[in-house]
Order: C-alpha cells, then sequence, then structure tokens
C-alpha cells in the first residue's frame, strides 16, 4: 500500500521555523553555562518527570493531545530557564471551545503545565538512484513510497557462519561472541517493513517507489528483520525500526552522503544541537527540546500508535525524511528520526534501536 508523502504549509513551516529560531538562541545562550548550573536544570527536570510518569496517561487521553514531556516553558515566543511538563497538542483553542474534562491545569502537582501547538504527528524521502547506495538518500520497501536509508549497522545477533561453533575467518577457539556479523541497512518499519507486513526476502528498492524505483531492477536489499508496532490500547512503542540485507556488499556504503560515516554512538541531551541528512529536507539542523518525551503517532489506515522515551526536536524533517539518522554535531549517532510536524520532529533513541534489534552502528571508532 503506497502513501502521500506529508508535505507541511506555508504557515506551518513559518511557525516551526520561528519556534527552531527561538530554540537555537537559547541554546547557544545556555552552551557555555556552568556545569553546575546544568547538574541544577537537570535536578530541578526530575520533579517534572515524576508528575508526566504519574499523569502521562491521563493526559495523553485528553482530545487534542499527542504528546508529552518535560521541556523548557515558553512565555509567548520567549523560552524560561524554568522546567516544564510540556504538553504538545495539535491545535491551542480558547478555554471556551475545549471540551470538559480536556483542559490542562496550569500546574499538575505543583509543576507547571506549558501548551505547544505542534499539528498533528505523522509518520514521515535525496531522491535519485545512487549505487553504491549512500545513507540519507530514499529507499524503501516495493509496497510504500519512499523513506530513508538511515545508516549501516552490524548484526550482533547473527554469526557470519551458521555452524553451532563459530570457526570461521576469525579462526579456531573464536566464539559467537567475538564475530563481527553482518553488515545491515537500518531504517524505520514503515519505510523498510510497510507497517508490519513485509515478509523476510521482500524486495527494497533505491531509490523508493516514489522516486522512479522500479521493481525488481532497482532492489537493493532484501527485508530482514523487525520490531512489530503495536496499535492502540494494547501497549507502547520505543522504535519505528527495521533492519534490510543488501544484495550485494558493493552495494552500499556508510558514508553518510558519501562525505562522512559516523564517528560514535552519543545520548541526545536537552538543548543539544543536532543535525540529519534525508532524503525531502536533505541536510537539516536542530536542537534537543526532550528526552523522554510520550508521543500518539498517525499511521494513516493502520492508526494511531503510542511511542514512550522518544526525543523531541525542532522542526527538522518532512515527509520522506522517515529513517534519517539523528547526529550530533561531531557525527555520533543519537536517534533514528521517524514522525514529526511541521513544528517538532520526533526520533527514537538509537541505544534503543540498538538494544531492540540486536544492532550496533557501523562507525570509525
Amino acid at each position: 500500500m503506497t502513501r502521500d508523502l506529508k508535505q507541511w504549509s506555508g504557515a506551518q513551516q513559518s511557525a516551526g521555523k520561528k519556534l527552531a529560531d527561538n530554540w537555537a538562541g537559547f541554546a547557544a545562550k545556555k552552551a557555555g553555562e556552568p556545569d553546575k548550573q546544568r547538574l541544577e536544570a537537570m535536578e530541578a527536570s526530575a520533579k517534572v518527570t515524576e508528575v508526566q510518569e504519574k499523569h502521562e496517561a491521563e493526559i495523553m487521553a485528553k482530545e487534542n493531545v499527542v504528546g508529552v514531556a518535560c521541556s523548557n516553558k515558553m512565555k509567548g515566543t520567549t523560552l524560561k530557564d524554568t522546567p516544564a511538563l510540556t504538553v504538545y497538542v495539535t491545535k491551542k483553542e480558547k478555554s471556551a471551545n475545549i471540551a470538559k474534562g480536556s483542559e490542562i491545569p496550569a500546574e499538575i502537582d505543583g509543576v507547571t503545565t506549558d501548551v505547544v501547538e505542534v499539528g498533528e504527528l505523522n509518520a514521515l524521502a535525496f531522491n535519485t538512484r545512487v549505487r553504491p547506495a549512500l545513507p540519507g538518500y530514499s529507499i524503501g520497501h516495493y509496497n510504500i513510497t519512499a523513506g530513508t536509508f538511515g545508516a549501516l549497522v552490524r548484526d550482533v545477533r547473527r554469526c557470519c557462519c551458521e555452524s553451532e561453533h563459530c570457526h570461521c575467518r576469525h579462526g579456531h577457539g573464536h566464539g559467537r561472541q567475538d564475530c563481527k556479523g553482518d553488515i545491515l541497512i537500518l531504517s524505520n518499519n514503515h519505510v523498510l517493513a510497510d507497517v508490519n507486513k513485509a515478509r523476510p526476502g521482500d524486495k527494497i528498492l533505491q531509490p523508493g517507489p516514489f522516486d522512479g524505483g522500479l521493481y525488481p531492477a532497482d532492489t537493493v536489499a532484501t527485508f530482514e528483520r523487525t520490531e512489530e508496532i503495536v496499535f492502540g490500547a494494547s501497549g507502547y512503542n520505543l522504535v519505528d525500526a527495521a533492519l534490510a540485507r543488501p544484495t550485494d556488499a558493493r552495494n552500499v556504503t556508510a558514508s553518510i552522503i558519501g562525505a562522512a560515516a559516523p564517528t560514535g554512538v552519543g545520548q541526545a541531551l536537552p538543548l543539544m544541537n543536532v543535525l540529519k541528512v534525508g532524503r525531502t529536507t536533505e541536510v537539516t539542523q536542530g536542537v534537543v527540546l526532550a528526552t523522554n518525551a510520550t508521543v500518539a503517532v498517525n499511521f494513516g489506515a493502520e492508526g494511531i500508535a503510542i511511542f514512550r522515551h522518544q526525543i523531541i526536536t525542532t522542526g527538522m524533517s518532512a515527509g520522506g525524511d522517515s529513517g534519517s539518522l539523528l547526529m550530533d554535531f561531531d557525527l555520533n549517532g543519537v536517534g533514528l528520526l521517524f514522525a514529526g510536524s511541521a513544528v517538532i520532529t520526533i526520533h527514537n533513541h538509537l541505544l534503543d534501536v540498538q538494544n531492540t534489534l540486536g544492532v550496533e552502528l557501523v562507525t570509525t571508532r
């Protein structure tokens, strides 16, 4: 099933840029802050996180709410040092227009709240054919539109040989734990697995079908495995991630847009400056707003899925950027982009992706 690629209107893009500019300026001002002040800020956010855990379910159940996280309070267009329980809504309404029971109080258990309009959060392609295929370019299951080739990873669940005891190229006496494993392509479930519907061996095209990828001529890999996305009230998700096996090692490279491979694996922190390379918006920068967000993401016909422990950044994506690797300015991988609006972008923590799929990012270190 193919889908249209989500595009933002001019007004939505303007709102996203305004928020991004405010956060970028605030992050730059805070960058030189002494460690003691940063520690105090972390301590102040602990109470907010506690309240979030306690009241998250009831807040997410309110009409119009699509996310909740600990972030900084905004007063008009000015960012404050005060941590707040930030509630993300599709549209801010006047009090008289809010349905009874869906109001967000000014405080919850003594913690200040903040309501931020972000629009609907949608599961979100350079778009030419390239060989070897490069992270940052268009890719996709033959039955979708297009997404982004995020990175190359090493499969730590599978040995490079199938024997019970590994005595392959690593030499006699080495066990499976010493095997370097296979190299796989990392992107989203909704890019490589057609939202839970793919079967092992399904063809993955580069570029994706929307960008002219032809079946089967442009096959660059085959679907390997995914973490199934859970929908509705039956549970929550940590990652929207999947793997594909290159048809030939010569077909892929680890260098992002052919320039430089990721240097390592790090973690996203509030106010961190980050970048990504994706199919649609190519190279974009952003600022981390929150690192423990819960969000409700619309996957179209498949429904709404709840994701917990997510990274929120300023808007840095559009339809087709799903699967992009989020990196800090030292090119350490920190997240996997999968959803967003014109105002904010949502990413899985890369460490959650690695742990869930049993892989390690291919890096220069």
